[in-house]
């Protein structure tokens, strides 16, 4: 996996793992852009990590996605 996934996958987890994509297909969680593209989230959801629901308008942290061990990585910035 790819350390700008893990890095992704770190931001949506610090905003409390649950986020909205708005017009632009940006993910919003706890009131942040993510600085992240759409591709990004869909390589994270092919492994299990989050999970897109409400029509992929929406993401959540997987419980997978909440095992990952992230100590070592730095969020997006």
């Amino acid at each position: 996996m790819s350390t700008a996934m893990l890095a992704a996958l770190k931001w949506l987890r610090n905003r409390n793992g649950d986020g909205v994509f708005d017009r632009n297909q940006v993910l919003v969680a706890g009131g942040d852009r993510a600085p992240v593209m759409r591709a990004t989230w869909n390589k994270l959801e092919a492994r299990g990590l989050i999970e897109f629901y409400l029509d992929r308008r929406r993401v959540r942290v997987t419980q997978a996605g909440y095992l990952a061990d992230l100590s070592r990585v730095e969020e997006s910035a």
